[in-house]
C-alpha cells in the first residue's frame, strides 16, 4: 500500500510471516556515502503508518538494522537501531518503550 521497498538492496531486506506493514512505510538498505547494510524484520511485527526504516544501525554496527519478533513500530516512526523482540518503538529517533507488548493471535 504505498510503501517503498529499496529498489537497489532487496536482496538484504528481510521481511518474516505474519509482518503487517501499514500504509506509506519506507525501507532504504543505503544512502549518499554510506554502505548497504540489511533491514530485517522477524515474525509478528507490525509497522506502522509513514514509517521509516533506516539500515545504518545508529549504534555504529555494521548489522543494520533487526525489527524483533512481535515488535511494534509506531505511525511516522524512524527506527535507525534495533528494537528487540515483543517491543515497542516510537518517535524521531526512536526510543523503545518500556515493557514488552501483548502477543495477537
Amino acid at each position: 500500500m504505498h510503501s517503498y521497498l529499496d529498489d537497489m538492496c532487496y536482496d538484504i531486506l528481510t521481511i518474516g510471516d505474519d509482518v503487517i506493514i501499514s500504509y506509506g512505510v519506507y525501507f532504504a538498505c543505503h544512502g549518499r556515502n554510506q554502505g548497504h547494510y540489511p533491514i530485517v524484520i522477524k515474525n509478528k511485527a507490525y509497522i506502522g503508518m509513514m514509517a521509516s526504516i533506516i539500515s545504518k544501525n545508529a549504534d555504529g554496527s555494521e548489522n543494520g538494522v533487526c525489527i524483533g519478533e512481535g515488535a511494534v513500530i509506531g505511525a511516522c516512526t524512524l527506527v535507525n537501531r534495533d528494537v528487540p523482540d515483543g517491543m515497542t518503538a516510537v518517535g524521531v529517533p526512536c526510543r523503545i518503550l518500556e515493557g514488552k507488548v501483548e502477543e495477537y493471535e
